[in-house]
C-alpha cells in the first residue's frame, strides 16, 4: 500500500514536471505570436502612402510615370492608369493597407488571412510555409496581391510580397514595376492599435528603398455585409466609400 502510494505521488510529480516543461517551452512561441486577430480600421484615412521622411525617391523613369498618372487623372482617364477606380480591380499591396473600410485578420494553419470589407477582397500571407513547387509556371504570372511569405520576429509579423502586377499602384497615383518588393512589419503597439511599417523597393521606379507607416484601431467584432464595388460604379458613386 505504501509502495503504491509512493509510486502514485511519483507519477503525479513527473506529470507536473512534464507539464511545466511543456508550458515553459511553449512560452516563447506564444510570446512570438501576439493576438493580431480581430477587426481593424485605418486610424487616419488617406489615399496617399507618405514616406516616413522626405519625398518618394523616384528614379527619372519613376517620376516620368508618376507625372503621366497625374496627367491622366486630370483628364479623367482612370482606365489608363488605375483599374481599381475604373473596374473595381483589387488595389493590390500595399494600397490595400489604405482601404478606408474595415478588415478582419485571422490566423489559421500557418496562413494569415486579411478579409476586407471593401468589395470583400482577400489577401493571404503564408507564415513559415516552405516554397511550393511551381508545376504550371504560375509564379511567372503576376497578380494584384502577388505572393506574400511571412515569419515572426519576436512580437512582429514580417511579410515579404513579390510578384505583383505592374497594373496596380502603390497608392492612388504612385506607380511601380514588375520588380516591386514590399516588406511589411505588423506589430501591436497596444491591444487596440496595430502598426504596419511598410518598406517599398523597386529599383526601376525608386532610387532607394523607402518606408511608410500606417496605423489601425481595433473595432468591435462584426459580420461584414456584402459589398459590391461595381454597383457603386454603375451608380456613379465613389469606389472607396467612407
Amino acid at each position: 500500500m505504501v509502495i503504491e502510494h509512493t509510486l502514485r505521488r511519483t507519477v503525479v510529480r513527473v506529470a507536473a514536471a512534464a507539464a511545466a516543461l511543456a508550458l515553459a517551452s511553449a512560452a516563447p512561441a506564444l510570446a512570438a505570436t501576439p493576438d493580431i486577430e480581430g477587426v481593424w480600421q485605418i486610424a487616419a484615412p488617406t489615399t496617399v502612402l507618405k514616406p516616413v521622411t522626405g519625398e518618394v525617391p523616384f528614379t527619372a523613369e519613376g517620376r516620368k510615370a508618376y507625372a503621366a498618372n497625374k496627367a491622366l487623372r486630370a483628364k479623367g482617364r482612370f482606365d489608363d492608369y488605375d483599374i481599381t477606380l475604373s473596374r473595381c480591380s483589387n488595389p493590390g499591396v500595399p494600397r490595400l493597407a489604405l482601404t478606408p473600410k474595415r478588415f478582419k485578420i485571422w490566423y489559421r494553419q500557418n496562413v494569415v488571412t486579411f478579409d476586407y470589407e471593401w468589395n470583400r477582397a482577400l489577401r493571404q500571407i503564408n507564415v513559415g510555409v516552405p516554397p511550393q513547387p511551381d508545376f504550371m509556371g504560375m509564379a511567372l504570372v503576376p497578380t494584384a496581391t502577388g505572393k506574400s511569405n511571412g515569419h515572426w520576429e519576436g512580437d512582429t509579423l514580417v511579410s515579404v510580397m513579390e510578384g505583383a502586377s505592374d497594373r496596380t499602384l502603390i497608392d492612388d497615383l504612385v506607380p511601380h514595376g514588375y520588380d516591386l518588393k514590399v516588406t511589411e512589419r505588423y506589430r501591436l503597439v497596444d491591444h487596440d492599435t496595430l502598426e504596419d511599417r511598410i518598406m517599398i523597393e523597386d529599383p526601376a521606379t525608386f532610387s532607394r528603398p523607402w518606408e511608410a507607416v500606417v496605423t489601425y484601431k481595433r473595432q468591435p467584432d462584426a459580420i461584414f455585409a456584402e459589398d459590391v464595388c461595381l454597383d457603386r460604379l454603375v451608380a456613379k458613386q465613389p469606389v472607396f466609400p467612407k
